[in-house]
C-alpha cells in the first residue's frame, strides 16, 4: 500500500513539474534561453548609447509587460535599424507586439509556427523600406473577419490576397516606398508597395510572410518584387494584389526562371536554415533563387599581380541592368582569398576591390565553375572593353494543370474586387466639387482641379490645407503644391505642409536668390526621398539662439556643429530608411544620407538654399550666386577641383537616354559610383558642359537587342581640373539584318465597339499589334513605355492596335484613360484570340501575355516579343527602323 501511495506520489509530483515547465514555457515567446540571452545583451547594448530615446522608446519594457510582451519588446528594439528606433515610439511597438500575439493565440495556425519563423516573419512591422504606419492596428479586425472561414493557413493566405486585390491595384511610382495606409488610400502602387502592403496584411492574419525582391532582372531592365508565405513549413509565393487560385503561381513565375537573383531579409538575429549571402547581427539577407530557377555556386578567387591570394577583398557579382552594372551582392574573400556567390545561369561583370586597387572579369555562369579576378591599379587596365552579355535561357512555359472551375471562377472575382475598389476610387473628389473649393478660396480653378486630382485618397487633407491657408498665403500655398511630387501629395498630412507653408517665409530674403531658387530649395520640404515631416517647427524650438545666428551667418558652422554632435552610424541603418531630422537630433546618430538631410533642412529653415546636388549627390548650400559643397566623412577630405564634361553622340535613332543606354561612374574606393541624373533623360537635354569632381571616371553604354543579349561597352576616363573633356556616346550596334519570322492574315477580323473591322484597313504603313491583359503589370509596362518614344513612332506612322480577350473585360478597363500612346491607336477585342490563334497555333495555352507582334504592310512579321519585358516601346522602334530605313 505504502508503494502504491509512493509511486502515486512520484507520478504527482513529475506531472506537477511537467505542467509547470510547460506552463513555464507558454509565459515565454522565446524558449532558447541562449538565445534569449543575446537578445537582452543587444537590448541593453543599444539601451545604453541610444539614451536619448529612453523615455519615448526604452523604458516601455518597465511598464508591467507580461513575458511574452517583454521579450518582444525586447527582440524588435534590439534589431530594429536607426530609423525605427529614432523615429517611432515604444507605446506604438507595444501595440503592434500586442496584436501579434493575439492573431497567434487566435488563429488555427498560430500555435503551429515555429518560434524563430514568428519572430522573422511575424513579429516585425516592418517589411523593406517603406515608413511604418498603424496598418497592422487599423485593418486588424477586417482582416481577421475576412479570414473567418479559412481553415488552413494556406486558404487564408489565398483570401486575404483577394482583399488586397480590393484595396490596390499595380501602378508605377516613384523610389519611395509609401507605408501600407497610404498605398491603401489612393488604391495604387509598385510592385514593392503592393509586396509590402500585402505582407503586412498577412502578418496581421499572423501569417508568416516575405518580401521577395530580385533587384534587377538580367532580360532586360527594371527589378520585381512579390511575396512568400510559411505554410506547413515550406515557402510558397504569390503576386502581391495579383490573386491566383493556388500558391506558387503568378504571371512572373517564367520571368523568376531567368533571374540572377532573388533574395528576402530576415529581421533580427538570424537562426534558419535559409542560404545566407549576408548576415549580420540585426538581420539576414537569404538567397532564394533556387526555388525560381536553376542556380549555380560561382567559386570567386581574388589575387594580386604576384598571384598571392587576397584576404578580405570585397566582391560584387555585378549584372547589367539600367546601362549600369549592379553590385547583387557584396560579399568577403576568405584568408584564402575566396569566396562563392548562388547565382542564375547567365552573365555577369565580377568586380573585386580592396585598398584602392580593383579588378573585374566578364563570366558566364552556365560554362565558369571558377572565376579569377586580379587586383590592380586602374593603369593596369584598357581604356575600353566591349562585352556580349546573355541573360540565363528562356525556358518552355510550364504546363498549366489549375482546374477548369478554379481558372473560370478567379477572374469573376477580380472583375467583382476591380468593381469594389472602383467604388471606392469613384468617392473621391471631383472635378466639379474641386472647382469650388477653387473658388470658395480665390484659387486658379484649373491648378486646383490638377492638385486635387493628383492628391488621389489624400484629397481630404489637401482640400483641408487649401481651406485652412489664410489668403495672403495663397501664393506661396500654390508654390509649395507644385514643387512636391506626386506621391507627397497623395500621403502627406495637412499639418505638415501646413508647419512647412508658414514656417518657409520666416528667414526668406528675396534679394538673395531668384524665386526659382527659393522654391526648389528652400520652400521645398522634400530633401531625398524620405518621408515629410514638420522639421521646420522642431529646429526652430531645437535650437538656441546662437546656433541659429551661426546657421545664418556661416552655414559651415552648422555642418562642424553636426560633425561634432552628431555621430555617424551607418551600419544601424540597414533599410536605408532616412532618419527624420527630428529623430537625428534626439538620438545624437544618423547615416550619412540622414545627416546631409539634417543639414539641407536646417539650411532650408533659415532661409539658405541648400540641396544634395543632381549627380554626385553631394551636399550644398547656395551663398553669393554659387553652390558650396559640405562634406561629412569622419575622414578629411580635400575638395578636389572642378572639371567639366559634355556629351556628344553620332545622330540617329533612338537617342541615347540615361539609365537606358549610358551612364557615367566616378571612381571611389576602389569601385565605380553612378552618377545619379534624371532616368530617361536625352542624351540632348543635358547641360552644355557638367561641372563634375576632378578624378576617375567609366562610361557605361548597353543596346539591349530582341533576343537575350546586350551589347554593351566601358570606357575608362579622366577629367581634369579646370578642363573640359567632350565623351563621345556611340551605342554598340546591332548588325544582324531584319529577318521574317512569321505572316500574320490582314484579311483577319477585330472588333471595335461593337464594329467587326478588319486589319488591312489600318496596314498601309505597317502595324503594331499588342495583346493585353490590362489589369496585369506586365501589360500596364507596356503601356507606361510607349510613351517615352511616342514621338519617334509618330513619325515612322505605324498603326497600334491593342487588343484583349473580351471574356477578361471589366470595369477597371478605360482606354481613354491611357495617356501618350501613339496617335495612331485603336483599341478592341480579339474574339475567341482567333488572331493571336492564327500566329501561334495549338501552342497558344503557353504564351504568356502581353504578345507584341510588329508587321510590314504585307503581313511580314519581323518582331515578336511575349510574357513580361521593360523596354518594349523602344524595341519596337529599332525593328520598324530596320525595316523601313
Amino acid at each position: 500500500m505504502n508503494n502504491i501511495i509512493m509511486k502515486t506520489f512520484v507520478f504527482l509530483l513529475i506531472t506537477f513539474f511537467v505542467l509547470s515547465f510547460q506552463s513555464c514555457n507558454n509565459d515565454h515567446l522565446v524558449n532558447d534561453h541562449g538565445y534569449m540571452d543575446k537578445v537582452k545583451d543587444k537590448f541593453n547594448e543599444r539601451r545604453e548609447i541610444f539614451q536619448g530615446r529612453e523615455g519615448e522608446l526604452f523604458s516601455i519594457i518597465d511598464s508591467g509587460l507580461n513575458k511574452k510582451e517583454s521579450e518582444a519588446m525586447q527582440f524588435l528594439i534590439a534589431y530594429m535599424p536607426l530609423n525605427d528606433l529614432a523615429d517611432y515610439s515604444g507605446s506604438f511597438y507595444l501595440v503592434n507586439v500586442r496584436l501579434s500575439l493575439q492573431a497567434r493565440e487566435n488563429t488555427l495556425w498560430g500555435n503551429k509556427i515555429p518560434e524563430d519563423i514568428f519572430l522573422h516573419y511575424v513579429l516585425p512591422p516592418r517589411v523593406n523600406n517603406e515608413n511604418l504606419d498603424s496598418f497592422r492596428i487599423a485593418y486588424y479586425n477586417e482582416i481577421h473577419e475576412r479570414i473567418n472561414d479559412a481553415v488552413t493557413i494556406e486558404k487564408a493566405a489565398l483570401e486575404i490576397n483577394h482583399w488586397c486585390h480590393e484595396k490596390v491595384s499595380y501602378q508605377p511610382a516613384d523610389i519611395r516606398t509609401s507605408a501600407p495606409m497610404a498605398t491603401v488610400l489612393s488604391a495604387r502602387g509598385r510592385c514593392g508597395e503592393e509586396s509590402t502592403f500585402t505582407v503586412a496584411a498577412l502578418r496581421t492574419a499572423g501569417i508568416p510572410a516575405r518580401q521577395i525582391y530580385t533587384p534587377r532582372w538580367a532580360h532586360c531592365d527594371d527589378n520585381h518584387a512579390w511575396v512568400e508565405v510559411w505554410v506547413d513549413g515550406e515557402w510558397k509565393y504569390l503576386g502581391a494584389c495579383e490573386p491566383e487560385p493556388v500558391l506558387d503561381r503568378g504571371w512572373f513565375t517564367e520571368p523568376a526562371r531567368r533571374a540572377m537573383l532573388t533574395h528576402t531579409k530576415a529581421f533580427g538575429l538570424y537562426r534558419g536554415n535559409g542560404k545566407v549571402v549576408k548576415k549580420t547581427e540585426n538581420f539576414a539577407e537569404i538567397n532564394t533563387l533556387s526555388k525560381y530557377a536553376r542556380t549555380k555556386a560561382l567559386e570567386i578567387k581574388v589575387i594580386d599581380p604576384q598571384h598571392n591570394v587576397v584576404d578580405n577583398a570585397v566582391v560584387e557579382p555585378s549584372l547589367y541592368n539600367y546601362a549600369e552594372f549592379y553590385p547583387l551582392a557584396k560579399i568577403i574573400t576568405r584568408e584564402n582569398g575566396q569566396c562563392s556567390f548562388e547565382t542564375g545561369l547567365g552573365d555577369l561583370l565580377v568586380w573585386a576591390h580592396k585598398d584602392g586597387k580593383f579588378g573585374f572579369e566578364k563570366v558566364n555562369v552556365d560554362e565558369a565553375d571558377t572565376v579569377i579576378i586580379i587586383l590592380g591599379n586602374k593603369d593596369n587596365i584598357n581604356d575600353y572593353y566591349e562585352f556580349d552579355l546573355q541573360a540565363p535561357v528562356q525556358h518552355i512555359p510550364y504546363s498549366d494543370t489549375i482546374p477548369g472551375y478554379m481558372k473560370s471562377s478567379n477572374p469573376e472575382r477580380l472583375i467583382m474586387e476591380d468593381s469594389i475598389r472602383n467604388a471606392y476610387v469613384n468617392t473621391w473628389m471631383n472635378g466639379d466639387d474641386a472647382v469650388k473649393l477653387a473658388r470658395a478660396n480665390g484659387l486658379d480653378k484649373e491648378i486646383v482641379k490638377n492638385i486635387i486630382s493628383r492628391s488621389m485618397g489624400n484629397y481630404v487633407d489637401i482640400a483641408r490645407l487649401i481651406t485652412d491657408t489664410p489668403e495672403e498665403y495663397n501664393d506661396i500655398l500654390i508654390k509649395l503644391l507644385g514643387v512636391i511630387s506626386d506621391k507627397d501629395l497623395r500621403d502627406t498630412k495637412s499639418y505638415v505642409l501646413m508647419d512647412h507653408l508658414v514656417n518657409a517665409g520666416k528667414y526668406h530674403n528675396p534679394d538673395n536668390h531668384s524665386d526659382e531658387i527659393y522654391i526648389r530649395y528652400v520652400l521645398n520640404p522634400r530633401i531625398s526621398f524620405e518621408i515629410l515631416t514638420t522639421w521646420r517647427s522642431f529646429i526652430y524650438e531645437y535650437f538656441d539662439n546662437d546656433l541659429s545666428e551661426s546657421i545664418i551667418t556661416d552655414p559651415y558652422a552648422f555642418a562642424r556643429w553636426i560633425k561634432e554632435n552628431i555621430k555617424l552610424a551607418n551600419e544601424e541603418n540597414y533599410y536605408n530608411v532616412p532618419v527624420s531630422p527630428e529623430g537625428v537630433l534626439e538620438t545624437g546618430y544618423a547615416d550619412l544620407l540622414s545627416a546631409k538631410i539634417l543639414f539641407i533642412a536646417g539650411c532650408r529653415s533659415y532661409g539658405i538654399p541648400a540641396r544634395l546636388e543632381k549627380g554626385t549627390n553631394i551636399t550644398q548650400f547656395y551663398r553669393d550666386n554659387t553652390w558650396h559643397d559640405v562634406f561629412f566623412s569622419d575622414e578629411k577630405y580635400e575638395k578636389p577641383g572642378d572639371a567639366y564634361l559634355s556629351f556628344s553622340y553620332e545622330g540617329g535613332l533612338p537617342v541615347p537616354e540615361y539609365y537606358i543606354h549610358f551612364t557615367i561612374a566616378r571612381f571611389e574606393n576602389g569601385r565605380y559610383v553612378t552618377l545619379d541624373y534624371d532616368y530617361n533623360r536625352k542624351i540632348t537635354l543635358f547641360d552644355d558642359s557638367l561641372t563634375l569632381p576632378e578624378g576617375s571616371y567609366m562610361l557605361v553604354t548597353g543596346n539591349r537587342t530582341n533576343g537575350s543579349t546586350v551589347l554593351s561597352s566601358i570606357k575608362f576616363f579622366d577629367l581634369e581640373a579646370g578642363k573640359k573633356r567632350t565623351l563621345n556616346v556611340k551605342l554598340r550596334k546591332e548588325m544582324k539584318p531584319a529577318r521574317i519570322l512569321n505572316k500574320i492574315d490582314f484579311e483577319q477580323n477585330f472588333v471595335d465597339g461593337n464594329i467587326n473591322k478588319k486589319l488591312i484597313a489600318y496596314s498601309e504603313k505597317g502595324m503594331v499589334i499588342i495583346w493585353i491583359d490590362h489589369d496585369k503589370e506586365p501589360s500596364k509596362h507596356i503601356l507606361n513605355d510607349l510613351p517615352h518614344v511616342k514621338n519617334e513612332l509618330d513619325e515612322l506612322g505605324c498603326q497600334f492596335i491593342f487588343l484583349s480577350d473580351p471574356s477578361t473585360k471589366s470595369a477597371s478597363y478605360l482606354p481613354d484613360e491611357f495617356e501618350g500612346l501613339p496617335e495612331k491607336t485603336l483599341f478592341g477585342f480579339d474574339e475567341n484570340l482567333d488572331i493571336l490563334n492564327s500566329i501561334y497555333g495549338k501552342s497558344y495555352d503557353k504564351v504568356q501575355l502581353p504578345v507584341v507582334v510588329y508587321a510590314d504592310e504585307n503581313g511580314n512579321v519581323y518582331y515578336k516579343s511575349e510574357g513580361y519585358r521593360i523596354g518594349i516601346g523602344e524595341q519596337i522602334l529599332k525593328s520598324i527602323i530596320k525595316v523601313k530605313l
